[in-house]
């Protein structure tokens, strides 16, 4: 019988969702210098309400950050993204993004309670603006 587990417990006011973006499924895709032209910039789309909260403008470099970790980006703003949603859209490589880390550093290394699978799905985030400290 299904039941219901609730979410880990990150102390931050955004579920962060890492989707893929429609050149890159996962990192193995970062060996095509082709695709790695078309995926532009690392990305972090949010509602504008979202935005509005945290005095963040569309094209200002931000970091998303947690207890283990952060990571900079540039604003997106769409109404697509519902509220207390984050998505960041394809892997970047530290290679090729020449940054400090990726959205691994933001993700646990908890397995889940069923299947022992990976909890990348359960991470919360913070938004602020800025560089990386």
């Amino acid at each position: 019988m299904p039941r219901y587990v609730e979410p880990y417990g990150d102390d931050a006011p955004f579920y962060l969702m890492s989707a893929p973006s429609l050149y890159s499924l996962n990192s193995s895709f970062n060996e095509r210098p082709d695709l790695l032209r078309k995926k532009e910039a690392a990305f972090l789309q949010m509602n504008p309400t979202d935005a509005e909260t945290k005095n963040l403008r569309e094209g200002q470099k931000v970091i998303a950050f947690n207890e283990r970790g952060e990571v900079p980006f540039i604003l997106k703003l769409t109404m697509t993204v519902p509220q207390g949603v984050v998505v960041t859209e394809g892997l970047f490589s530290m290679e090729t993004m020449s940054r400090e880390s990726t959205v691994n550093a933001l993700t646990s290394q908890r397995l889940t309670d069923r299947a022992a699978g990976s909890t990348l799905y359960d991470v919360k985030v913070d938004v602020r603006f800025g560089e990386s400290s």
